[in-house]
């Protein structure tokens, strides 16, 4: 399968179930769905740079993503691709170096 969604380099990858999350230098992530050919189902602006990390959360819901802005973000699925300024839940900006490394 070959998904041309991004703009910039993909850095990222993170998997829930048949939807393939890619985060890019631009900052932009994207939910590909790996079963259909228009396979973009949402996306999620918030990182100023390269996104550096993505994790799912056990129950799929929660997106946990990295970058190199030293940011890291929690996302709701369920607010994806919404016209919100602000997509995501929790925005945590204490970080004085690249968040890379993500678990739950």
């Amino acid at each position: 399968v070959l998904f041309r969604s991004h703009q910039a380099r993909v850095g990222s990858l993170g998997w829930n179930n048949h939807i393939l999350t890619t985060g890019s230098m631009d900052g932009q992530i994207i939910n590909n769905d790996a079963r259909v050919r228009d396979h973009i189902v949402e996306t999620y602006r918030g990182h100023q740079q390269e996104v550096c990390g993505l994790k799912w959360s056990a129950s799929g819901q929660q997106l946990a993503s990295g970058g190199n802005d030293n940011l890291l973000h929690i996302w709701d699925r369920a607010m994806a691709s919404s016209n919100s300024t602000s997509q995501w839940l929790h925005r945590l900006a204490d970080h004085t170096a690249a968040v890379k490394a993500l678990a739950w």
